[in-house]
């Protein structure tokens, strides 16, 4: 089934960003990342601007023509980047303080550092804040909750966790996790305890080929959007199909490719 969406995508095969209109538009721009590498992350800011992450720091993008501005590179494996409401940046990666170990870093809106939170650890991937003031952390094999101070509020983990990538807290309290190489997508209750898991290998048709799950957009109406990467490389086009939709009962609605444009979806932000 066709699905229709406007979105940013990161091709981490390729080291891309472009606008893509999934309807009659098609591909409206794209931009070149090797200045850039290891973008991962995207927050909407505006009605004009996006937050990137990338493995340096992070820039702002314009929604519209992909211009590049307000760039801040200070560091080595930033996996994640977050705007606060009051202005500030949270800045998520390993070994950001020359310590060796999982940092979270607060900058504020002159990006001047003035919290730094540490861990010990040698992987994470993305990281969101919640409603309840806590940080959900990817892992690996497990989720992290875990105060602004990085100690552990509890952990949220589903057998074929591996290198899990993308948390978020759901309307309804429960939370749900991108299970990376699981290439399935995880749901828990409000009190912690897996409830469903969908879009695996034999949940799906065959062509879709789930490989890595990787971003996801949680939209209004229940229905989810998922990345699914397919591999390190500029070639992977054509191995399965890059953009699923579920539905909220956890069913396949649609997907979406474009193989002679893309390789590997990783990032996914709905605009």
């Amino acid at each position: 089934m066709k699905i229709e969406h406007r979105f940013l995508a990161i091709d981490e095969g390729r080291q891309q960003l472009s606008l893509v209109d999934t309807g009659k538009e098609g591909v409206l721009w794209t931009v070149d990342l090797a200045d850039y590498p290891l973008a991962r992350d995207m927050q909407r800011l505006d009605a004009g601007r996006v937050l990137v992450g990338y493995d340096r720091g992070f820039f702002e993008l314009e929604v519209a023509t992909g211009a590049i501005g307000n760039v801040c590179a200070r560091w080595t494996d930033v996996t994640a980047v977050c705007r606060q409401p009051d202005g500030a940046t949270l800045v998520t990666g390993y070994n950001l303080d020359g310590t060796g170990g999982i940092n979270v870093l607060t900058l504020d809106r002159k990006l001047n550092l003035v919290h730094a939170a540490r861990r010990d650890g040698d992987y994470v991937r993305l990281m969101r804040t919640t409603p309840q003031g806590t940080y959900l952390l990817c892992m690996n094999d497990h989720i992290l909750e875990a105060t602004p101070d990085l100690a552990d509020v509890r952990r949220f983990a589903a057998p074929g966790f591996e290198h899990a990538w993308k948390a978020e807290r759901r309307a309804d309290g429960g939370t749900l996790v991108s299970a990376g190489y699981g290439a399935f997508t995880a749901v828990f209750d409000a009190g912690g305890q897996l409830v469903r898991r969908f879009g695996a290998e034999g949940e799906v048709p065959g062509a879709v080929a789930p490989f890595f799950y990787a971003s996801f957009e949680q939209l209004h109406d229940g229905r989810l959007l998922v990345a699914n990467w397919q591999g390190h490389g500029p070639d992977n086009g054509g191995k399965g199909r890059q953009l699923l939709e579920f539905g909220a009962d956890g069913r396949l609605q649609g997907s979406w490719s474009a193989e002679d444009r893309f390789s590997s979806l990783q990032g996914i932000l709905v605009v």
